[in-house]
């Protein structure tokens, strides 16, 4: 098959694979042995996790980058367009990167079916061994153990925090979905755990695999201070870090992680002027970001539970004296009424709609799901987010906020508006 254009490639990957989501590396590792992927001449950083891996990406592209090193990053999905998954020295590669190596997979594959990630993956991989790249940051796109970036063996593997989401593929407990992610760590390799409470599960891998696990509150930790933190640990400690150019007390454990990492990875020399200049540098979409408009806009992709609490704690540090209009849609696997009950006593006003995605929550069930915390009287339907969004901004103040949030899809439709 050859396409001319990436919007043609990628309508039809979609159409190639009967199944969005299949884990499981038989398929693409053959792919990826043709194209002799599978062995990579560059360092590659593995990040796993249920929140805090898009933060972590960044964080570690963003110091790497102002280390001097040439990195690239694999992440999904995107926000706003297909692109943004693949950057090189911080930068979307373009469509004709991506169409060349499109092709090499195509011909390569020798009719195995791939799913729409599965392409992806290989083109990221495709793309950083001809760009010789000097490290590579894979963000793990569901679970780990059987996620397509866990064909290539990490020299680094990260975990972030653990939580309940995508249960029907990972299990419905933290101990199996821990055991899921812990899927990426490596024998003899550096393995970071972020979670502050983590799942024996985590561990126990780690010794079965004889991976160097390291563990936030154990092996290393920090200390906030007034606009500042340390970092500390038994051999190597950084005091007055700035803290990251990102929203909210998470991340600065997020960038504790960020940094014991790039510490065990000794071949990859990161001077501290490079830790300090990178987490100021953070550019990410989508994390408690705010729009220049006539009232205070907030886009946040909080879609689970924990994700939610950490927007609830954002929200709690940035208390909006009027009203708070929120725009917000969901997918259908997730838990709407345990998000509500986080986010609704910051929250006056409800405009819902569903998300342009099939995989969009019916919008009756949305609204259902939301009374058990807000009166009827405080939701308003509306038939897009686009629609939902234009009418919060006609009808806020500039005393009012507007939040965005329930899902990435939900704030790519907002980005893609006021773009």
């Amino acid at each position: 098959m050859s396409y001319q254009s990436l919007d043609d490639w990628l309508a039809w990957q979609t159409t190639l694979h009967a199944r969005e989501i299949e884990l499981g590396l038989d398929r693409i590792e053959t792919v990826a042995r043709r194209l002799n992927l599978l062995d990579c001449p560059f360092k590659v950083i593995t990040v796993a996790g249920t929140n805090g891996k898009g933060s972590s990406v960044a964080m570690l592209s963003s110091i790497l980058h102002c280390a001097g090193f040439k990195v690239g990053t694999y992440t999904s999905p995107h926000i706003l367009k297909y692109n943004e998954r693949i950057k090189i020295s911080l930068q979307c590669v373009d469509d004709q990167e991506l169409c060349t190596s499109f092709a090499k997979i195509d011909q390569a594959r020798e009719g195995i079916s791939l799913s729409f990630f599965e392409f992806a993956t290989l083109a990221a991989l495709d793309i950083f061994h001809r760009q010789q790249v000097d490290v590579a940051i894979l963000e793990v796109g569901l679970g780990g153990r059987l996620d397509a970036t866990n064909m290539i063996d990490c020299d680094l593997a990260l975990v972030t925090s653990i939580g309940l989401d995508h249960t029907e593929w990972l299990g419905d407990n933290r101990e199996s979905i821990g055991f899921e992610k812990a899927g990426i760590l490596r024998k003899h390799k550096p393995a970071i755990c972020n979670d502050s409470e983590p799942p024996l599960s985590i561990r126990q891998v780690a010794e079965d695999k004889n991976a160097q696990l390291y563990q936030i509150g154990q092996d290393f930790s920090y200390e906030l201070l007034d606009q500042q933190w340390n970092f500390i640990s038994d051999d190597y400690v950084l005091t007055g870090l700035p803290i990251p150019n990102l929203e909210g007390m998470i991340q600065v454990q997020n960038a504790a992680g960020v940094i014991k990492g790039l510490h065990c990875l000794q071949e990859l020399y990161v001077p501290e002027a490079a830790i300090r200049v990178g987490l100021q540098k953070i550019d990410l979409d989508g994390r408690f970001q705010r729009l220049p408009k006539h009232c205070e806009v907030i886009l946040d992709v909080a879609h689970n539970h924990d994700s939610a609490k950490n927007l609830a704690r954002n929200l709690a540090a940035n208390i909006c004296e009027k009203r708070t209009i929120a725009v917000f849609s969901v997918l259908s696997d997730k838990d709407v009424e345990g998000i509500a009950k986080l986010i609704h006593p910051f929250v006056t006003d409800w405009y819902i709609a569903v998300v342009n995605t099939a995989r969009g929550m019916n919008i009756l069930q949305v609204q259902q799901a939301l009374e058990a915390h807000a009166s009827p009287q405080s939701i308003t339907q509306f038939d897009s987010v686009e629609l939902a969004y234009q009418q919060a901004l006609q009808d806020a103040t500039q005393q009012d906020r507007v939040l965005v949030f329930g899902s990435i899809f939900t704030v790519s439709e907002v980005l893609a508006y006021e773009s």
